[in-house]
């Protein structure tokens, strides 16, 4: 049974907040949960992508600061401010969605270790107010699908990241052009070749970008990591880590 609890409507389109049976999602005006999550077992990612992009804390040797651009119903902000010692550092175009955070997906909005803002991700000089990170994750959608980032954006996250900073992002794999779009012009910032990360079952898929090209040792380095974080965290990564792919053979120039 669904039932609405909340909706409200800001300058960008309308914004739902609705439960079916434990699990209470966001919606952007449509069927598509862009958030989600159980309040009864918040140790529990409900999204595949969220698990795949957990990956990227394995694979950097010791992330204490991570951004995030996509606020959406903060579920991932939530979930590092809980389970890790991370700093968060986050970016929504939309201010209405931190109270919406707080209300009904259990952010905790004034937490030490949390910093909001709320700018354009196209504008990039608004994204100089965020400061170096060692992992990066982008989770951008609106009601119509990935949200675009222009390049000039894209050169202000990669000056974010040393070369063994980490961007991870969620993409549809059956949004080709925006695909095409997005991998291309992150190429010009980071190794051409990103590690794979196919969520089961859907069309999500997180890639992971670094300067420096990955090699299987770093593939190796990772299950060493997991035991670094909570009981909580080592679950998400160990259902996650099956999911990675193996390293694409790179043609001879």
């Amino acid at each position: 049974m669904e039932l609405k609890k909340y909706a409200v409507r800001d300058a960008w389109g309308l914004l739902e907040v609705v439960q079916i049976e434990n699990e209470i999602t966001l919606q952007f005006g449509n069927h598509t949960a862009q958030s989600g999550w159980n309040p009864a077992r918040p140790e529990q990612l409900a999204f595949g992508y969220y698990q795949a992009l957990c990956v990227g804390l394995v694979l950097h040797p010791e992330p204490l600061r991570l951004n995030l651009y996509g606020l959406g119903g903060g579920v991932l902000a939530r979930y590092l401010l809980e389970y890790t010692e991370i700093s968060v550092h986050v970016l929504d175009l939309r201010p209405i969605l931190a109270e919406i955070a707080r209300q009904y997906f259990g952010l905790n909005i004034e937490h030490p270790r949390l910093t909001l803002h709320f700018a354009d991700m196209s504008a990039s000089d608004e994204l100089t107010a965020i400061p170096p990170a060692d992992i990066i994750w982008i989770d951008l959608f609106d009601e119509q699908g990935m949200v675009p980032i222009p390049t000039r954006s894209l050169a202000v996250l990669a000056k974010q990241l040393d070369d063994t900073g980490v961007l991870c992002i969620n993409i549809w794999r059956n949004a080709l052009d925006e695909v095409t779009d997005i991998t291309r012009a992150l190429a010009h910032f980071f190794d051409e070749t990103p590690l794979t990360i196919h969520v089961p079952d859907r069309y999500n898929t997180v890639l992971c970008y670094r300067k420096t090209p990955w090699t299987a040792a770093d593939l190796m380095r990772i299950h060493g990591r997991v035991g670094d974080f909570t009981a909580a965290i080592q679950a998400t990564l160990r259902e996650a880590l099956h999911w990675v792919q193996p390293l694409a053979n790179k043609r001879a120039r």
